[in-house]
């Protein structure tokens, strides 16, 4: 009986043996993925980290899941930076998350801010390089908010009112342009519309939103002028001016806004002018006239 006795003790001791030589072995492995990280080789790095956060001794260890959003993050800069959707980016705000539900010391707290946050403003640079392409709005708007998502996780209570305004002015100023010059494109504009109209809900006077919103309500009249077919009925003509007035009168009361403001503005008082000839307002159109001389503006 002894002898069996014996016998399970060494067998028992050897698993316990077998156990702590493979803990050691994982962090060795731990160390030796930090190690590959910092002499720049992230891809051997990926292979050691990724056995280390599904091994028993290791995947409950903090250090190990920044380390893996680290090595990560290596990977990514090469070649996702400017993809809306990454398997690499997933990868790390993963990590980073698990890190964090592991209760991370202030050191770690810290690093895992760092790259949440820049991981954040890689969306919010990925949503303004996608505006330029007229056709990836909403592709921008998806970054943008990841953008604000993140953020908001990296920086609890952040106030996002600057940048609501940095971006849809960029989005309105996108669009309107686009619009401007091709009026038939209804979609710019109203792409633009919403988010010059959002800038104008945070900060209603903002001059460049409301100037480009009246520029485009007077670009839409002289589009039905345009539009009117020759030959057309009196009813028919009488509708179509009666739209412009009131596309007109849209436009002015955006731009008199700013001029209130700043009665030297170049944009407002050449957008006034054209708008009071539109309107045959002919005391405005006429004050108005005398300001552009004033400003150096040249008129038809």
């Amino acid at each position: 009986m002894s002898k069996w006795r014996n016998i399970l003790k060494t067998f028992t001791y050897s698993i316990l043996l077998l156990c702590v030589v493979n803990g050691f072995a994982q962090n060795d492995k731990l160390n030796r993925a930090q190690q590959l990280l910092q002499s720049k080789n992230a891809d051997m790095a990926r292979l050691a980290i990724d056995s280390v956060i599904v091994h028993d001794e290791t995947k409950g260890d903090y250090v190990a899941w920044t380390t893996r959003a680290y090595i990560y993050f290596e990977i990514y800069k090469r070649s996702d930076k400017l993809k809306l959707n990454s398997s690499l980016r997933d990868t790390i705000l993963s990590s980073l998350k698990t890190s964090g539900k592991l209760k991370p010391d202030e050191t770690f707290t810290t690093n895992n801010k760092k790259l949440l946050s820049n991981i954040a403003a890689g969306y919010f640079n990925l949503s303004k390089l996608l505006l330029m392409d007229s056709i990836n709005y909403s592709r921008s708007l998806i970054a943008y908010n990841r953008f604000k998502e993140n953020f908001g996780v990296a920086e609890p209570g952040t106030n996002f009112t600057a940048r609501d305004i940095e971006y849809y002015l960029a989005v309105g100023s996108i669009y309107s342009d686009i619009f401007n010059k091709d009026n038939k494109n209804t979609s710019a504009q109203d792409i633009a519309k919403i988010a010059l109209l959002k800038v104008l809900d945070i900060q209603p006077e903002n001059p460049s939103a409301n100037i480009n919103l009246g520029i485009m309500y007077y670009n839409q009249a002289v589009n039905l002028g345009k539009g009117l077919d020759y030959g057309a009925d009196f009813s028919q003509i009488d509708v179509v001016q009666e739209n412009i007035i009131k596309l007109a009168k849209q436009a002015e009361q955006f731009i008199i806004k700013v001029y209130k403001v700043d009665n030297k503005n170049v944009k407002a008082v050449e957008a006034l002018h054209s708008i009071y000839k539109m309107l045959n307002d002919k005391a405005k159109e006429e004050e108005f006239k005398k300001k552009c001389k004033e400003l150096n503006i040249k008129i038809d």
